[in-house]
């Protein structure tokens, strides 16, 4: 069950700074006058819409591991093609894999298959940053990549290895995370202590995709675990028809 459960947590979550709000504090609610749990609502409006008008997409990732500690260090590349269909389907093949065979068979696979658990949308649900979910802070205004956000600090209501605590960025124009910076709530493994993460997106047209994600899993043993993922040049296939997909693609 821990086993499970620690493939569940990195596959939903694969994925300290200071924030200087753009504009200063004073403007933060002056230019939107919007609360912390109205910026979120909006952004799950606007992830249905997209969800909607969003049929299939593909990508050819690049997977790199390293570990240092006491048995020395070790590494583990993997290059795999990722299929998506809607409404939550994902399919992996392994293109290459090198370094550690334990890394690439007992980690990167099972983070495959976490991955593909948490694709599936009674998981997706459950881990998925909402009023419900998670208490919610207002924290400030910045620029990430280029993009306006929002930042916000997330805590969840309730512990679970499907919920994370940290801080999130929400773009401005169109109500997407562009960044989430945190820790899962609870630790997802017997052996591993505590993991940071810092997952980043990016738009394609008008849909946000992973970019790269790096996570940074100290563990009870002793060392840690380094893991990048870079998600490469997406292929998109939006669905035809519909008021949703002319919603989103409208200005394309």
């Amino acid at each position: 069950m821990r086993r499970q459960s620690g493939r569940l947590w990195v596959g939903l979550l694969l994925v300290g700074m200071g924030v200087i709000p753009a504009g200063g504090w004073g403007q933060v609610g002056a230019a939107q006058a919007l609360t912390a749990e109205e910026i979120v609502t909006r952004m799950m409006q606007r992830d249905r819409e997209r969800q909607v008008a969003l049929d299939r997409y593909g990508s050819m990732r690049t997977y790199h591991m390293e570990y240092h500690g006491p048995i020395g260090e070790r590494k583990a590349d993997m290059v795999v093609k990722m299929q998506f269909s809607a409404p939550d389907k994902k399919e992996f093949a392994v293109v290459s894999e090198s370094g550690s065979t334990i890394f690439c068979k007992q980690i990167l696979r099972r983070l495959m298959e976490g991955e593909r658990e948490g694709a599936l949308e009674q998981n997706r649900q459950r881990s998925m940053l909402s009023p419900e979910n998670d208490k919610l802070t207002l924290v400030g205004r910045e620029q990430v990549d280029g993009v306006d956000a929002w930042v916000l600090d997330v805590t969840p209501r309730r512990e679970n290895r499907f919920n994370y605590k940290g801080r999130v960025w929400v773009s401005v124009e169109d109500y997407a995370v562009v960044r989430i910076v945190g820790s899962p709530a609870q630790s997802p493994t017997f052996l591993m202590g505590n993991a940071e993460f810092d997952y980043k997106y990016g738009r394609d047209g008008q849909f946000w995709l992973p970019r790269r994600n790096e996570t940074v899993s100290k563990l009870r043993i002793g060392g840690q675990i380094r893991l990048t993922v870079d998600y490469g040049t997406y292929e998109i296939v939006a669905r035809p028809g519909g008021a949703a997909t002319e919603a989103m693609l409208g200005s394309r």
